[in-house]
């Protein structure tokens, strides 16, 4: 498992220049491809079956012209060995016809705009390529009466399998939450599972604690804490007693639930009417049972009694939590900024049953769900696969989606 992010100096380079040339007024005013980087993935799920892909592909200029400038796209094949210097890939070979037409695809700047609407690339047949290769295919522009910017006129497709996990989310300094405002499905749950995959980058924080995801003093699944080492994962656990006036606080933890920096690791906690479980990495590390939380006197007798927590209510309606506004849901945050989880995350889900050991070993469960594994009992299944954006969706039959605070950085990965 290792974060993918190798970018050609010579393409980096160019980048920045361009980067430069767009902020300088007094540069000719040029055509260029809009884009941060020149090395485009196009990755194809074999095991989903997947046979047609979509790119989009937008052209810009420095300074709006009078006219509009027409922009064509061609193949261009002679920059196949261009490609492989650059970026040190003699086992790449070039994409074979017959699986992306380029005929007749053009874009327009119009007149007074300084980029041009995004134009559809399509990949097709894709189940029939050798995917024990990795494909490339140079795409470039010309265009009518406008010079193109040479270090920007190029995009390198490159199509290859694509893995069970291809992007993940950085969370830190960031929080992101689904609404689910006195939605019944995630009330007064008796039994649940909450999964995710993360990588932490550090666990030393002004707070001792960072968050993975849960309802602050409720059931919030975390990193840390004053009492425990900052790298061990703990479930923490509370009940308001309204009829003792009091909140009772407990938690499930334990030594062997501690991480290592950039590693990733499958998380699942099962919850059953206060019997607890954490799994790491499909391993049962703990088990506890909570379900008495706490005693308070009898208001006749004066004897002690128990408190009972056999459920958990995740449907507190979203907010700031200020003023009195109750605790709700959030992945990667809880009670404060500095409680944020430094670090990644990606296929966060959340079941209303316990999953079994087995269910949770299962050949790349870690790592993806598929559409027949998909039921009324998933509440909620955020993969964090988007690569681009603040709204991260559910694959789940209910469609609760996450927003982020704001725009989340995304990294390109190869899990497993």
């Amino acid at each position: 498992m290792k974060l993918y992010n190798k970018i050609a100096f010579a393409v980096l380079s160019a980048a920045l220049v361009l980067s430069c040339d767009r902020q300088n007024d007094g540069f000719d005013n040029k055509i260029f491809i809009d884009a941060d980087n020149y090395r485009n993935e196009v990755r194809v799920a074999t095991d989903e079956g997947v046979k047609e892909l979509v790119k989009t592909f937008s052209v810009a200029m420095a300074q709006p012209m009078s006219q509009d400038v027409n922009v064509s796209l061609r193949r261009a094949d002679e920059l196949f060995d261009t490609y492989r210097q650059a970026y040190y890939d003699d086992a790449a070979v070039l994409l074979p016809d017959g699986y992306c037409d380029l005929a007749g695809l053009a874009a327009v700047v119009k007149a007074g705009d300084v980029s041009s609407e995004p134009v559809e690339i399509v990949f097709k047949n894709l189940d029939k390529l050798d995917f024990s290769k990795q494909y490339v295919m140079p795409v470039t522009i010309e265009a009518d009466g406008v010079e193109v910017l040479e270090r920007a006129k190029t995009m390198y497709f490159v199509i290859k399998e694509a893995s069970l996990v291809n992007f993940v989310a950085e969370m830190k300094d960031n929080r992101a939450w689904p609404i689910w405002d006195g939605w019944e499905k995630v009330s007064y749950l008796e039994q649940f599972t909450m999964e995710c995959l993360i990588n932490c980058h550090g666990f030393n924080n002004d707070s001792d604690i960072l968050t993975i995801m849960g309802v602050e003093d409720h059931f919030l699944v975390r990193i840390g804490d004053v009492n425990i080492p900052t790298n061990q994962i703990q479930v923490a656990l509370a009940y308001k007693d309204v009829v003792g006036g009091s909140t009772n606080r407990v938690s499930v933890t334990d030594a062997s639930l501690q991480l290592k920096t950039d590693r990733w690791y499958h998380l699942a906690v099962t919850f059953n009417k206060g019997f607890v479980q954490v799994y790491l990495d499909g391993r049962l590390k703990i088990e506890a049972d909570r379900h008495v939380i706490g005693q308070r006197p009898n208001t006749e007798t004066g004897e002690l009694e128990d408190i009972i927590f056999e459920n958990v209510d995740f449907s507190a309606p979203h907010s700031d939590e200020s003023d009195g506004k109750p605790r709700c849901f959030w992945v990667g945050y809880s009670y404060d900024a500095n409680r944020s989880l430094d670090g990644m995350i990606a296929e966060a889900r959340l079941w209303n049953r316990v999953l079994t050991a087995e269910e949770i070993n299962a050949p790349n469960h870690f790592y993806k769900l598929y559409e027949d594994q998909i039921d009324e009992s998933l509440l909620a299944y955020w993969k964090f696969d988007e690569g681009t954006g603040k709204v991260v969706k559910d694959h789940s039959i209910y469609g609760k989606d996450l927003e982020a605070d704001h725009e989340l950085v995304w990294y390109p990965v190869e899990l497993p």
